[in-house]
């Protein structure tokens, strides 16, 4: 397992995600992080924390907030994206994730972005994915075997992560396969 730590969270990247499509206020893109026929599959950002995560990235320069007044509504923030938050959120979307632990919210924001924005990208997401996964599950097995049999415990906790990214393996296969029958030409 390596990899470098994210600038962001990944609630962070979810928000420049949804502002990449299009200015929004605080409360719709509360709807959209937290919606749960998608990104709230996956987890839920209480309306405080997201507040937080918009005003850490704004004082980074990854968006910008206008305040809009209305007749329908109160006065209200419209965060906008900037070139540096575009340029940072397509960076992001083509990287693997780089340590099991974060597969779950990392590889699932990615994937559901990869859906929006690049679906023609989206098996070449899953199948480098697949080859980090397997980096993953090679180093494991090399540490499992490592283990003296009376470790039993160490032997136990290294058998569940190697469950794990087997399960992870599995299911990006199943992916895969459902996402090659638009393009037949690419091979996991």
């Amino acid at each position: 397992m390596r990899g470098k730590i994210n600038p962001f969270s990944s609630s962070e990247f979810a928000l420049l995600g949804f502002l990449y499509e299009k200015p929004t206020h605080g409360y719709d893109l509360h709807k959209l992080i937290t919606d749960p026929d998608g990104i709230g599959l996956i987890w839920n950002v209480k309306m405080s924390n997201l507040y937080a995560y918009l005003d850490k990235l704004e004082k980074k320069g990854y968006i910008h907030g206008t305040m809009q007044t209305g007749d329908a509504h109160p006065t209200r923030m419209e965060y906008q994206i900037t070139e540096k938050g575009k340029n940072a959120f397509e960076s992001w979307l083509p990287t693997v994730v780089q340590h099991p632990r974060d597969f779950r919210q990392e590889f699932m924001l990615r994937y559901y972005f990869h859906l929006k924005y690049q679906p023609e990208k989206a098996n070449t997401l899953i199948i480098q994915q697949h080859q980090e996964c397997s980096l993953w599950l090679e180093n494991t097995v090399v540490l499992f075997d490592k283990v003296a049999e009376e470790d039993q415990f160490k032997k136990s906790v290294i058998h569940f992560r190697l469950a794990q990214i087997q399960s992870m393996i599995k299911w990006l296969n199943r992916l895969h396969i459902a996402i090659n029958k638009e393009t037949p030409n690419e091979k996991i």
